[in-house]
């Protein structure tokens, strides 16, 4: 962590307490007294000290049994331009409260060496985070929001056809029948669907229709209505779509086709070709099976006989992508145990979900940012548009304009109107400058963001701090263990309107 301020405090505070096992603060500051107004890291008796070093042992006071913390004072300005291999121990580097030349710099560094870098920033009531994530950043469990179930209805595999054909839903009993899981029920529908349709699916608005009505016909008048048919017709899209592979995985897919692995190989590099492989041959172009399925209306028996017939071809599933994992390392001459056993299962189980990712770089973005003015919709109330982050953005990027001409920040400095007038005036033509030099315009945009921003003069609020080392940590918590989808590339949070958003820059 770069700087030892409210922001970083914060920010390694949601860290720490979880357990994120060890980290090391760089900073040249020592306690002010603006540090007691707004770390909560620091106490009156450590004005003087060296910040690292206090907020070190603060910070690892809170959870001294599975996180240890180290510091270094020293200018990280000077340490990135003449040491950059002291950032060879670290997994991950965050830069809080950084001027635009230096970040640059570090930036450049960690793309270099392919260390993920998370820059956090406070400035007066605006929050700010971007994650540099210039190295292809895997993701196993992406996690979303609804979980998907792979039911194969309209292309059921072999087993799973004998079983549903297995049952004769006309001579069944009318307790049986209104106990029958849906998967059972939309299968037979399909099937008699086929038949009278040359072995086609249902296509267009009026046959989906029709296949409804299929469905409907098939239940029973009862003195209470059938809630697995009920089940069956709100799930009948699933019997006539074949399941479809996202353009993520596709793209992934795709890649690992053509790649060529080494025995320095990532374990999801060589599990992705196993994957390629097995959707190219025993997949008929569809991952391994989940073998997972939601709650249905049913009894016992009935429910728990589908769900091993889902189980089962899932772990044959899983027997296949192993034996092809174990080839690929073979041919690389890696032990078996490269990937393990576990890591393969639980591949297979989120491979419809897997990502990569991989943000622009810094340099990019300051050199050519993506600016689209149409993100200003994205507010959901149009009073709240001048209050977009975007806006506000440009605001950030001019006040760094104007830091790295003049060597400080707009407002720290002087602080009579004048004075103020005359750098609002400078940021307002940085900012104009940078949508000149992007080619883009924002009608919303005048001079008095520049002026809140000189009006600020940099400072970081505690509160706002709070916030956005709260949302830092939990993107930095994503990178670290591959979990989840962090922000794509910046997360901008606005504490005057209470607006926010993620923007790719």
């Amino acid at each position: 962590m770069i700087g030892s301020g409210p922001t970083a405090s914060e920010t390694l505070k949601n860290l720490v307490l979880p357990g994120l096992g060890s980290f090391t603060l760089l900073d040249n500051a020592v306690v002010g007294s603006a540090d007691l107004g707004n770390n909560f890291f620091v106490t009156a008796d450590s004005v003087g000290k060296p910040r690292a070093e206090v907020v070190t042992e603060l910070l690892t006071e809170m959870n001294p049994d599975d996180c240890t913390g180290s510091f270094r004072v020293a200018d990280p300005a000077q340490v990135i331009a003449t040491e950059p291999d002291y950032f060879d121990q670290f997994t991950m580097v965050v830069a809080t409260q950084m001027a635009q030349v230096p970040l640059l710099a570090l930036a450049k560094v960690c793309e270099e060496k392919g260390l993920p870098l998370a820059v956090v920033r406070s400035y007066g009531f605006l929050g700010y985070l971007r994650l540099a994530l210039t190295k292809p950043h895997e993701i196993i469990e992406s996690k979303p929001d609804t979980e998907l179930y792979d039911l194969r209805m309209a292309s059921p595999f072999p087993s799973l056809h004998e079983h549903c054909t297995s049952f004769d839903l006309d001579g069944m009993e009318d307790m049986d029948h209104a106990h029958t899981p849906y998967v059972i029920i939309l299968i037979h529908a399909v099937q008699r669907w086929r038949d009278t349709h040359d072995g086609n699916l249902p296509k267009g608005f009026g046959e989906k229709n029709d296949f409804k009505e299929l469905v409907k016909s098939m239940a029973r008048s009862q003195k209470e209505s059938e809630i697995n048919f009920e089940e069956a017709l709100a799930n009948a899209f699933r019997a006539y779509t074949e399941p479809a592979v996202d353009e993520d995985l596709v793209a992934i897919v795709d890649q690992a086709r053509v790649s060529t692995l080494s025995n320095t190989s990532t374990e999801f590099e060589i599990l992705c070709s196993a994957l390629a492989s097995f959707m190219d041959n025993e997949g008929g172009g569809l991952p391994p099976l989940t073998g997972s399925i939601p709650d249905m209306h049913s009894d016992n028996p009935k429910y728990i006989a589908l769900q091993k017939v889902y189980l089962t071809k899932a772990a044959q599933d899983l027997a296949v992508m192993q034996g092809r994992v174990e080839a690929l390392l073979e041919g690389l001459g890696l032990p078996k145990d490269y990937v393990s056993a576990e890591k393969v299962e639980l591949f297979c189980r989120q491979a419809w979900s897997i990502k990569v990712l991989k943000t622009r770089s810094i340099e990019e973005e300051y050199a050519s940012a993506k600016i689209d003015p149409d993100l200003l919709w994205d507010m959901t109330q149009e009073e709240l548009i001048p209050q977009s982050p975007l806006l506000w953005y440009v605001g950030l990027r001019g006040v760094d304009r104007f830091q790295t001409a003049r060597g400080y920040f707009p407002g720290a400095q002087g602080t009579d109107d004048e004075t103020l007038a005359s750098e609002a005036a400078a940021v307002w033509q940085e900012m104009q400058g940078l949508c000149s030099e992007l080619s883009v315009e924002l009608s919303q945009l005048n001079e008095g963001y520049a002026k809140e921003m000189v009006r600020v003069g940099g400072a970081e609020l505690h509160n706002i701090a709070a916030v956005i080392g709260g949302v830092a940590s939990q993107e930095i918590t994503k990178v670290l263990t591959h979990q989840w989808v962090p922000a794509n590339n910046t997360f901008i949070f606005n504490g005057i309107g209470g607006t926010a958003q993620t923007i790719e820059f």
